[in-house]
């Protein structure tokens, strides 16, 4: 078998985009490391992909499991050699964890908003949460901060299990944050946070599976959004903050993973985003690291990984990148309510 027949055989099982070079980034992985979290790092490929790859090469002779373990055979390193392929390396700025920046201005909250979030509501999978380390939320602000995003501008925050919103007010840049949620412990968690460290933050309790009400439309200047995987659910959230915008030269920001999104789907979303009137000015890769959430013996993908172990909380494997828009034309975002699960699609591995 060659990458193509792979390639192929993940197509017609998973209904996935999966390309001859996803293979290959997989096999780049496994040259790096062995452990199972450290591969799906490394390839950048949608876990539910992966898993039907391993299985495929597992098969053809090339790699081999251990319980949570994956090892090239002899026949996977005649095989590697003889294609070229070189172990997959990741050559981050120690420094600022590859974002491209320093927090700058908002280091001086840092130690404060540490503090707030260790009491902070736990991630669970009837929302699809799983929240980012305190540093990335940092430094998504200090990046708001950067492009003229924060400093005397009304923020708009879309699902805020990451606590941006605090963390935003904390620095006293904004004129104005307000904070949609459906889950109401984060909701109370905020509450408490902005009444006891004196902030001034909006909280409201909303479902954005409904279209936002209409006290919030074309009101902000900026909106933050880490919106669910699936692409339905990803446009819908999207679509949500681009309708609270004002006008051109207002921005947005949104986290978006290869976890659980092929490019194929990254298309879709960055066509969607353009036809609503917004140009896509920054894409920072693994800008987000994620805290490894409680289910994830429960989430889709457990069953079918070909290793498993459970990861460490603070074990690296779940990145997306930060994604700025801009509007160059009125916002033009459809606003409907989305009937059933928003949550799952075929490259969903986390529901």
């Amino acid at each position: 078998m060659e990458l193509g027949g792979v390639a192929a055989e993940v197509r017609e099982r998973t209904s996935a985009a999966f390309t001859d070079r996803d293979a290959e980034r997989i096999l780049a992985a496994i040259l790096s490391s062995e452990d199972i979290w450290r591969v799906i790092d490394l390839a950048d490929v949608p876990v539910m992909a992966l898993c039907a790859a391993l299985e495929v090469m597992g098969r053809a002779g090339w790699v081999e499991f251990t319980e949570s373990r994956i090892r090239l055979t002899d026949a996977g390193r005649k095989l590697v050699q003889g294609l070229g392929i070189a172990p997959a390396r990741e050559l981050r700025c120690g420094r600022c964890g590859g974002r491209g920046l320093e927090l700058g201005p908002v280091a001086k909250i840092a130690e404060r908003f540490k503090r707030i979030v260790e009491a902070r509501p736990e991630a669970i999978q009837e929302f699809d949460q799983g929240y980012v380390t305190e540093e990335s939320t940092l430094y998504r602000v200090a990046f708001m901060w950067a492009r003229g995003d924060l400093v005397g501008k009304e923020l708009l925050v879309l699902g805020d299990d990451d606590l941006v919103s605090i963390a935003a007010a904390l620095t006293g840049a904004p004129r104005r944050v307000v904070v949609l949620d459906i889950d109401e412990r984060i909701l109370e968690f905020v509450r408490e946070v902005a009444q006891g460290e004196g902030l001034c933050l909006e909280v409201r309790h909303h479902d954005l599976r409904n279209p936002l009400p209409a006290g919030l439309l074309s009101c902000f200047d900026v909106f933050f959004c880490d919106p669910t995987e699936s692409l339905r659910g990803f446009l819908a959230f999207a679509g949500r903050g681009i309708s609270a915008l004002r006008a051109p030269g207002c921005a947005g920001y949104l986290g978006l993973t290869r976890r659980e999104a092929s490019l194929l789907k990254w298309q879709a979303i960055q066509r969607e985003l353009l036809s609503c009137g917004a140009a896509i000015t920054d894409i920072r890769d693994d800008f987000h690291e994620y805290v490894n959430w409680p289910y994830i013996e429960t989430m889709r993908a457990w069953d079918h990984l070909p290793a498993r172990r459970v990861p460490g909380r603070v074990e690296p494997w779940y990145r997306s990148a930060l994604i700025r828009i801009e509007l160059v034309e009125p916002p033009k975002a459809v606003s409907e309510r989305l009937e059933g699960d928003i949550f799952t699609d075929p490259e969903a591995a986390t529901t």
